[in-house]
């Protein structure tokens, strides 16, 4: 009995670090409340975890980020907030892929104070190490990406292991 409940406990532990971040990004943008027309904070951040799951386009978050400055506006706050889910973690399905989409639409984001941020992958993605070291940096000081894609500018700092989608 000791073993079985040590082994779930172990297992929801485990399921609980992968899964369950969308609300991170979430938090963020409800947090920003004061900002905007009265409930659009609101509003985006329920959009946010629908952005990252894996059945959703590498682009829409981007489009979403950019949706957040269009509505809320360029205060740092609103930025930062909107900068994390352009480097939040989409999901994907494993056991139907092996490695993570990102966007190659080379409009988005849009929004300037935007462009040049890579996201997380998850780390079990061969060269995770790598990408998730550069979409640390990129939150702190953007990559170059004068007309390039989030795809782009990731494969230009060392990470190729994902699927291109525009």
């Amino acid at each position: 009995m000791f073993s079985k409940t040590f082994v779930l406990v172990a297992l929801a532990a485990i399921g609980e670090a992968r899964f369950g971040r969308e609300g991170l990004v979430q938090a963020s943008v409800q947090a920003l409340s004061d900002f905007g027309d009265p409930g659009a904070a609101g509003t985006l951040a329920g959009q946010t975890p629908g952005v990252l799951l894996a059945g959703a386009s590498a682009c829409a978050k981007l489009e979403l980020a950019d949706e957040i400055v269009a509505q809320l506006g360029d205060d740092p706050q609103v930025i930062a907030a909107a900068a994390e889910l352009v480097a939040a973690e989409k999901n994907f399905n494993p056991s139907a892929v092996s490695i993570p989409s990102i966007c190659s639409d080379a409009s988005l984001p849009a929004t300037e104070a935007l462009r040049g941020i890579v996201p997380l992958v998850d780390p079990d993605v061969v060269g995770a190490d790598v990408q998730n070291a550069n979409s640390a940096l990129s939150l702190q000081s953007p990559f170059t990406a004068d007309g390039l894609s989030v795809a782009e500018v990731t494969s230009a700092q060392g990470f190729a292991n994902f699927t291109a989608e525009a």
